[in-house]
């Protein structure tokens, strides 16, 4: 199966967009590009950069490899209008999503994605993200152990919505979006669409073949504002973290019996890994009951 990739000039016939937001993106770019560029596949695609304001080297290597850029104000940055911009300047009939720091961990990647979208039934494909074995930085303990979503307000979302959509790795059929858009949601804006497809009657397809290598480590002050901003776009989005769940999560023991197993094999290492099992509950309920605006990371 030959590599076949879309050209950037108006007209090109397109079946696959892929999308990446970028802003100081870094030395990892250059891998995530290359992947995506080496897939084997018979779909034409292109490959669109929504840039917020890079000053780093990322816009160089963009062009590099012919990336489109698409500029993007730094200072006014959302989610939600940065996934619907997105889709409005994609030619693709599928639109994919990744990270600027999801690195597809194999060439057949693309077409694993994008498979399940053949079924009328299924409004999005999410793949999944493993750890990277190249990245510096190791990855966060509560994310690699499975822990990291252990509060109500997140197992309510399941219940109801199922698995979470992930848009650091998945796939969207164009036909959907221009039924449903993507409104503005300063982050979330994934599990806002989820909630789209649930009450539409459309479901996720989450295929195993489909992978990025992608994965976060968090300083004390990063994992806060992150789990703050989680309880405050949750909160906006109707699934509200009250007293009363902040002190059964508090109580519950079976994230401290995972955290007595993290420490006596010694895979606690930073501050806000000690501190996690505490720390998460009480970011969300932060952001969900005195949130007012966004503190980013």
């Amino acid at each position: 199966m030959a590599v076949s990739i879309a050209g950037s000039e108006p007209g090109t016939m397109v079946e696959v967009t892929v999308g990446i937001p970028t802003r100081d993106a870094g030395p990892l770019l250059e891998r995530v590009l290359r992947a995506v560029f080496g897939q084997r596949t018979e779909k034409r695609f292109e490959v669109v950069a929504l840039d917020s304001g890079s000053t780093d080297g990322t816009l160089e290597t963009l062009d590099r490899h012919g990336v489109r850029v698409v500029p993007i104000p730094r200072d006014s940055f959302d989610w939600g209008a940065t996934r619907e911009r997105l889709f409005e300047e994609a030619r693709g009939d599928i639109v994919v999503n990744l990270s600027q720091d999801a690195v597809p961990a194999h060439d057949a990647w693309l077409d694993r994605l994008v498979e399940p979208l053949g079924d009328p039934e299924v409004g999005a494909s999410s793949g999944s993200s493993i750890p990277d074995p190249e990245r510096p930085e190791r990855q966060f303990q509560w994310e690699r152990n499975g822990y990291y979503y252990f509060t109500r307000e997140i197992q309510r979302f399941v219940a109801r919505y199922g698995k979470g959509l992930s848009f650091a790795n998945a796939a969207v059929p164009r036909r959907v979006w221009e039924r449903f858009h993507i409104a503005p949601q300063a982050t979330g804006e994934d599990f806002q669409f989820q909630m789209k497809l649930h009450g539409a009657g459309l479901r996720i397809a989450f295929p195993e073949d489909a992978p990025v290598y992608h994965h976060h480590h968090y300083t004390l002050r990063q994992v806060y504002k992150r789990c703050r901003n989680e309880g405050l776009a949750l909160r906006e989005m109707g699934c509200r973290y009250t007293e009363l769940d902040l002190l059964i999560d508090l109580a519950g023991p079976r994230k401290y019996v995972q955290w007595l197993r993290e420490a006596v094999r010694g895979g606690l290492r930073s501050p806000g890994e000690w501190l996690y099992p505490v720390l998460r509950p009480v970011a969300v309920y932060a952001g969900s009951r005195f949130g007012a605006e966004y503190a980013w990371y």
